[in-house]
């Protein structure tokens, strides 16, 4: 069980590296664009005043949080309705733009995904999760997902460690005929369920 303690911990320190750099690049992000658009709003104001000019201190900053703010539900909402955001081989001219539009915004919006692909189980939902892999490390075929609640039997901790099995990338779920299974994404994961790494002839 140290060895898929080790997996775990490993993968969520990377989740926290990542979501700072998320959160990093956001900030970035956000401030090159208040600098374009500050720089805009003082070329159109000198263009249009000419010397009579004078920019108020915190206008732009309260316009600028507040459509970065309305940007961000804005995308929200669109990513609620459509969260299917596989790229397509066509679009039009305006979804282009509103990619564009949304871009720093779905960078923002990214922070709490990457945030929640933490793979965080209890020591008792730990012993469930092992006791699932080295089962299915035992068996000669996939695990079909029917079987579940015999290794699992309350639902929200088997709903639990099948995810965070997942996020962390041991195991997939798998369309069959005869319904889904669970199975090891690749070799690699399969080790982490084994007491010693098996040795090839």
């Amino acid at each position: 069980m140290d060895r898929l303690r080790a997996h775990l911990h490993h993968h969520n320190q990377w989740v926290v590296l990542l979501t700072l750099l998320t959160v990093i690049a956001s900030v970035i992000l956000w401030a090159g664009l208040y600098v374009f658009v500050w720089m805009l709003f003082l070329f159109c104001g000198t263009a249009v005043q000419s010397l009579d000019f004078h920019p108020s201190a915190g206008a732009l900053p309260r316009a600028f949080a507040a459509a970065a703010v309305l940007l961000c539900v804005f995308a929200w909402i669109t990513r609620r309705l459509r969260p299917d955001m596989a790229p397509r081989d066509h679009k039009g001219i305006g979804e282009h733009l509103l990619d564009v539009l949304l871009a720093v915004p779905r960078v923002t919006l990214s922070i709490f995904g990457t945030g929640g692909a933490g793979a965080r189980l209890s020591e008792t939902e730990l012993g469930f999760a092992w006791n699932l892999l080295r089962r299915m490390d035992e068996a000669e075929s996939p695990l079909p997902v029917q079987a579940l609640p015999v290794e699992i039997p309350d639902s929200t901790m088997r709903n639990k460690i099948v995810l965070a099995l997942q996020l962390s990338g041991l195991i997939e779920i798998r369309p069959t005929a005869n319904g889904p299974v669970l199975a090891f994404q690749n070799e690699e994961a399969r080790q982490v369920a084994q007491q010693r790494v098996r040795l090839r002839a």
